[in-house]
């Protein structure tokens, strides 16, 4: 059977507005004159994939360079990895549901020398690897746990991230999908109890088995003042994946109305919750909302009844 495929690329999702420097254990990272850092973005994330025989999904993690004068170095950098077993960490995945991503059945690397360069005037570069979505559970999903072990310039003083040298990537699989259209949509906010109408929501699929909605909580763009405030963004909702008739939305998180900065994070308990009635096709969809510089959490959800 021929296989089809189709590239996913993992991407970031900036937390807030202003960034800040935090050195960790990376005692080198001064963006003066010292040592570059070769790193992961961030510590985990989730890719989605149709779960098909017949299908190949490529996928692409980052590797990122910074530090030193804050520019790229003009001399190629190899970075070596390896990969090692999932272990539960309450810092990244927390469930343990997760089971450790076998090679050869659930994935494969493009290349199979564990190693990349990030070239010379550039900051970035990737791992490459196949996922095999026909093999994947989608109530246990698979983690590949990759680890930065050695990084080398000529002419240049270059290091692994002490604090950001793993990476947890989740390979969950999804079923076919059809979500997008239009509900009555009730969201309640769980430590007050107030509960907000929002007749009208639409639901958008942006992608295979990925789907944007158009509130937030009580926040929307579409007039509905006495519910909550009206966001001046181009949506008021949030990205979230069906997976198998449950509702995961993407990790780390997403920014609130994709442009404040403002986090829109779901926890595994929150997604534990989140289902579609097979019946009624009413979804339930917990996640929070977080305020006060990222540290003030907000629980809500919401029941999208289908029109």
């Amino acid at each position: 059977m021929k296989n089809i495929f189709k590239k996913l690329f993992l991407l970031t999702l900036l937390a807030g507005a202003v960034s800040s420097c935090d050195m960790g254990n990376d005692k080198e990272l001064n963006y003066g004159n010292e040592a570059f850092v070769a790193q992961f973005p961030f510590a985990a994330k989730t890719g989605y994939f149709l779960k098909t025989n017949s299908e190949i999904f490529n996928y692409e993690v980052p590797v990122e360079l910074v530090g030193g004068n804050g520019l790229a170095l003009d001399t190629d950098v190899a970075v070596s990895f390896e990969k090692l077993a999932y272990v539960d960490d309450a810092s990244t995945t927390n469930d343990d549901t997760y089971v450790t991503a076998v090679e050869g059945t659930d994935f494969e690397f493009v290349n199979p020398v564990h190693s990349l360069v990030i070239p010379a005037g550039s900051t970035f570069a990737s791992i490459p690897i196949r996922v095999l979505s026909g093999n994947l559970d989608d109530t246990h999903p698979a983690v590949i746990v990759l680890n930065l072990t050695e990084v080398s310039a000529t002419g240049a003083t270059v290091v692994s991230s002490g604090n950001k040298g793993k990476i947890n990537v989740v390979l969950q699989a999804t079923c076919t999908s059809d979500l997008a259209g239009m509900y009555d949509l009730t969201a309640t906010r769980i430590a007050t109890g107030a509960v907000y109408a929002l007749p009208g929501e639409e639901i958008t699929e942006v992608g295979t088995g990925q789907y944007l909605t158009s509130s937030t909580g009580p926040y929307n763009i579409r007039g509905l003042i006495s519910a909550g405030a009206q966001l001046a963004t181009p949506t008021g909702g949030f990205i979230f994946n069906e997976v198998c008739g449950r509702i995961a939305l993407p990790q780390p998180s997403q920014l609130l109305g994709g442009g404040y900065s403002n986090i829109v994070t779901q926890a595994p308990d929150q997604a534990a919750l989140s289902v579609i009635n097979p019946v009624t096709g009413v979804m339930t969809i917990y996640y929070s909302v977080w305020f006060t510089g990222n540290t003030v959490e907000r629980k809500y959800f919401g029941v999208y009844t289908p029109l």
